[in-house]
């Protein structure tokens, strides 16, 4: 089979749209972009769990640097296929990766083109799977200019004691239970659970407002307001785009969600300790909210792990560094040598 992606979507479509992939394994990488397609900054997000591919609003720094913005779906998410049997999460992530690059920017400088790749939740895992891919399995990487991390996940094979902060719920959906019950009965379990919060808009919104919003202090609450305030959206859109997201996400299958726990504790391709000095000199940008109590320790790990590190701590909970992502976008930048737009 050819090892160049065949084109089902036309590279000059309108931006923000969903397009689609066919990829040379035969399967459909779904991804969204925005910005212009020549552009020699390109910023690669990864989404998180219970979400899609949306460049349809790119975050400020991005957009006032002339950036491309693109956002694949993982696999299984969404319009994305899942992983085909006898597949690894990496080898996916990152030949998913590769064959987008290659069908949007097939050609380009060595000398000027630069690449940041950033993610949150979820979306730090295959962030960090393509960050530290072999140049061999992937060339773009040698554009890499630097990684923001949201709420990270650590590599757990390497991070040895990872489970030991985690909440109950997380202990149970990602930990050790996943590892000794066989036939991936605890996803299933959680799926049960989980499937009529994420059934339609109003339900996921209720299920947003419980889990997030509802325990935000006053502190988060004024810096969610001044966000909504910097972007312009009223009271209510984050919710609503979110939930919007997550029911896209499993509307055609739950392979992404089952398939979480495994990607976690997958063999990322690459040990964070082993890094050549090229990929180690790459700049990462790591925010955490204090109150994100099963993902801060994985946030300190990694921040004592990687050799060129910026940990911002922010008051708050899962979403805390949300509300100062176009600050952290702009650490992500300037780390990586561009500096803010005036």
């Amino acid at each position: 089979m050819s090892s160049q992606p065949i084109v089902s979507a036309p590279a000059t479509s309108e931006a923000g749209i969903e397009e689609s992939l066919t990829l040379p394994d035969g399967r459909t990488l779904a991804y969204s972009r925005s910005g212009p397609l020549d552009s020699d900054l390109i910023v690669i997000w990864f989404h998180g769990l219970f979400s899609v591919g949306d460049a349809t609003n790119p975050p400020p720094p991005v957009k006032q640097r002339n950036a491309h913005f693109i956002m694949p779906t993982l696999p299984g998410w969404g319009n994305t296929s899942a992983l085909l049997p006898g597949t690894t999460y990496a080898e996916t992530v990152v030949g998913d990766t590769l064959a987008l690059l290659q069908h949007l920017r097939p050609t380009y400088d060595a000398t000027q083109l630069r690449i940041f790749v950033a993610g949150g939740s979820l979306g730090t895992v295959p962030a960090q799977i393509v960050f530290g891919a072999p140049y061999a399995r992937f060339p773009y990487g040698r554009q890499l200019a630097g990684m923001l991390l949201l709420a990270p996940f650590s590599p757990f094979r390497e991070h040895v004691g990872y489970a030991k902060g985690l909440r109950w719920r997380e202990w149970i959906s990602v930990g050790p239970p996943t590892r000794v019950v066989p036939g991936n009965v605890v996803p299933r379990l959680m799926k049960l659970a989980i499937a009529g919060k994420v059934r339609d808009v109003p339900s996921a919104e209720a299920f947003l407002h419980h889990e997030y919003f509802e325990k935000m202090d006053e502190e988060e609450w004024g810096r969610y307001a001044a966000w909504r305030e910097r972007r312009g959206v009223e009271e209510g859109f984050f919710q609503r785009q979110m939930a919007e997201g997550m029911v896209r996400s499993v509307s055609r299958s739950w392979d992404g969600f089952l398939g979480a726990a495994d990607a976690i504790h997958s063999d990322w391709g690459f040990k964070i300790g082993e890094l050549d000095d090229e990929h180690s000199s790459n700049p990462v940008v790591i925010g955490i909210g204090r109150g994100d109590t099963s993902l801060w320790g994985m946030a300190k790990f990694l921040s004592e792990s990687y050799r060129s590190v910026r940990l911002r701590e922010y008051e708050g909970g899962h979403l805390a560094s949300a509300w100062s992502m176009d600050d952290l976008l702009e650490d992500m930048f300037a780390a990586g040598g561009l500096y803010e737009v005036k």
